[in-house]
């Protein structure tokens, strides 16, 4: 009886190893893509995100000009990074205005670093389009037909630190 037991027991756990294995495997190869999609946002229309839905933003200054997020600021906007052997794929009309940074690997639009919000708490939001926070205003990435480098006028306006108010 201590046999099969024994069997039982090492099939189980060759069966889990080779199950673990599999799934390590599958991450390590879904880290070295990076989808950027578009989505339809309500309030905000046609937008880039993440492949979860969430909606992926800009900060740039009054001339349009990439502001840098750090610290606090990438706490509350996390950047969206890729491994250094990631390939960005996305839709065909936009393949040519995406790309990632040099060392940290940040995916980008038109060579603006993207980031999501800590504050859309769920896909297909743009909590975060139009506040002016960190330096500068956060814009959604507009996805039409005709896509523009940042979003239209902002629609709310707040304080000029922290989590913009959220």
């Amino acid at each position: 009886m201590r046999r099969k037991t024994t069997g039982r027991v090492l099939a189980l756990l060759a069966g889990t190893t080779l199950a673990l294995a599999l799934l390590v495997g599958a991450s390590a190869a879904a880290a070295t893509k990076a989808t950027v999609k578009v989505t339809k946002v309500p309030g905000a229309g046609k937008v880039l995100a993440r492949p979860d839905g969430h909606t992926l933003y800009t900060l740039t200054d009054a001339n349009g000009a990439a502001v840098e997020c750090t610290g606090a600021c990438a706490s509350a906007w996390p950047p969206y990074t890729v491994s250094a052997t990631a390939k960005v794929r996305g839709p065909e009309r936009l393949k040519k205005s995406l790309g990632t940074t040099g060392d940290t690997h940040q995916v980008t639009w038109k060579k603006l670093p993207l980031y999501a919000y800590a504050g859309d708490s769920k896909p297909k939001t743009a909590n975060g389009n139009g506040l002016q926070s960190f330096g500068g205003t956060w814009r959604v990435v507009k996805a039409g037909k005709k896509a523009k480098k940042t979003a239209t006028t902002p629609t709310t306006t707040n304080s000029t630190s922290g989590y913009g108010g959220y």
